[in-house]
Formats: C-alpha cells, structure tokens, sequence
C-alpha cells in the first residue's frame, strides 16, 4: 500500500506538470487503483523499450568500433607495402585471410544493424499506442520519441560507414591480390637471374672437333717450309655459341670428368686454376677428374670452360 502511495503521488506530480491542475482530477477514473496501475505499467514498458535500444546502440556502436580497429590494421599495412614484396615476413602476406575476418565481421555489423531497425519500429508503435491512452505521459513519451530519432539517425550514419569500409575492403583485398601476383612475377625474375647468373658452361674435345665447330681458334705461331705451322697457340672463339656447350649450376657441380681417363686435358680458357684440383706443374693439363674447391673464385674471369685433348 506504501508502494502505491508513493507511485500515485510521482504520477499525480507529472499530471500536475503535463496538464492545468483544474484538469488533474478529471482526467482520473474513480477506479484511481487500476489507473495508476496501468500507469506504472506502461511506463514501466516505455522504460524497458529505451533500456533495449540503448543497449542495442552499445552493442552496435561496439561492433563498429571493433570493425575500425580491424580496418586502422588494414590500413596500417597498406602503409608498410612500400617494402619489398618479395620479403616472406611482408606485412602483406597475411592479409588475404585477414581481410576475409574484417569483411565477415562488417557483414555481421550490417546485419545487426538491420535488427535494430527493426526493434526501432516496434518501439515507435508501442509509444503511439502508448500516447494515445494516457494525456499525462505525453511529456515523457516524446522525449522517448527524440532519444529514438537520435538513434535512428546514428543507424543511419553507420550505413553510411559500413558502406565506406566494405569499398575500401573491397579495393585492398583488389591491391592485395595485385601484390600477390607482382610477388610471384618478381620472385620468378629473381630466380631466373639467379639461375642465369650461376649458369655456366664448359666442353671437352680433341682440337679437331672444337676447331670444326669453331669454339677454338689457332692465333700466332711461324710456318716451317711453307707447309708446316709451329708454335701456334689454342684461343677460344671470339664468339662463342652456349648452345655448343654442356650448361651447369656451379652451385651445384663440383666435378667434371674427363671423356678419357688416359688422356690428358688441357684448359684453355681463363678460368683461376688456384681454385681447382691442379698442381702448380700441371700447367693446367687435368687427367680423370677436374674437381673445383670455390666455384665462385674458379668460375669468376669466364663462364665457358673448354678442355682441349693433348
């Protein structure tokens, strides 16, 4: 009975403010009890509707935040992409699945979004129904009506914003794509040349043959009776033609057997010998194996190797 007491006389104070106070008594039925009971409830509603769309806003307002914490993320990484894309630890390289996350959480917001709206709509048609039994919460309930207007609005605008970040999603998953596709062309460049820069070449023959398909060349020498030419020095080709030659990976190959293993070879090329299993004395005649101790340093003054049979 307390309770009620207390309640009659807050409701009759906002009667009192709502309309003329010659007014008050007329507008109450002589059941005052169930009147002010109906009262209490209905207000009691309006309160637990604001309560709703508050909390709706929270959580909304929540997941749009979380949303532009992803997307600051995103955006941060685009800013590092001025770095190699061939680096494996680029900022980028995660970003495909990353970028799945973000869209899939925005596509949530919208989503919920969409309930609010809905929710929104229910709540404007309990407020009617609301003002138009009771005079004496008019005050309130348009106040109510505001508060849901402001947050209509702001649903509005994070439309707005939802739409902005799936675009630009959109457009950096496009970028990330395009990197990805940069990356692979650029790392199979930069294995070509490292292939092509650690390609080297080498042949092995009898003077005859590598003179036939014009890998060597004679260069000085004196004719003896106008017949016979001594002295004569074996050169490579000023040209020479890769296609006449055995290709290897010197990263890879070590040894280079000889045709003969009774024969002797001699180098005739500018290769450093320091760097290969030749004696000083040997002039640079190899027999059975050529075994090269530092590719790099051996391979570094030619590429082509050429062994002439003695």
């Amino acid at each position: 009975m307390k309770r009620h007491l207390v309640t009659l006389a807050l409701l009759t104070g906002l009667a009192c403010n709502a309309t003329p106070r010659g007014q008050v008594v007329q507008s109450i039925p002589s059941d005052s009890t169930e009147f002010f009971r109906t009262q209490v409830q209905q207000m009691s509603t309006v309160s637990a509707t604001k309560d709703s769309l508050f909390r709706d806003l929270a959580e909304t307002t929540k997941l749009l935040a979380d949303i532009n914490v992803e997307l600051a993320t995103v955006g941060g990484a685009k800013k590092k992409a001025v770095e190699p894309v061939v680096a494996p630890e680029s900022p980028l390289a995660a970003s495909p699945s990353h970028l799945v996350l973000v869209l899939k959480k925005v596509k949530d917001l919208t989503a919920r979004l969409k309930n609010s709206e809905a929710r929104l709509a229910s709540s404007q048609r309990k407020i009617k129904q609301l003002t138009g039994e009771s005079d004496s919460l008019r005050v309130v309930l348009a106040d109510f009506q505001t508060t849901i207007d402001g947050l209509k609005a702001m649903i509005e605008g994070q439309k707005t914003s939802i739409a902005n970040l799936e675009s630009e999603l959109n457009l950096t998953k496009a970028q990330v794509a395009t990197l990805a596709v940069e990356k692979t062309v650029l790392q199979d460049t930069v294995s070509a040349l490292t292939t092509r820069e650690n390609t080297v070449y080498y042949v092995v023959g009898s003077k005859k043959e590598l003179m036939d398909k014009g890998i060597i060349r004679e260069v000085g020498g004196t004719r003896f009776l106008l017949v016979t030419r001594t002295g004569e020095t074996l050169k490579p080709a000023d040209n020479l033609d890769p296609s006449a030659f055995t290709a290897i990976d010197r990263r890879q190959t070590a040894e280079i057997p000889m045709p003969k293993a009774d024969k002797q070879y001699k180098v005739i090329t500018n290769q450093n010998l320091t760097f290969a299993n030749l004696a000083a004395q040997a002039k640079g005649k190899v027999r059975g194996t050529l075994q090269i101790t530092n590719p790099e340093s051996f391979w570094a003054n030619s590429k082509f190797l050429i062994l002439v049979e003695n």
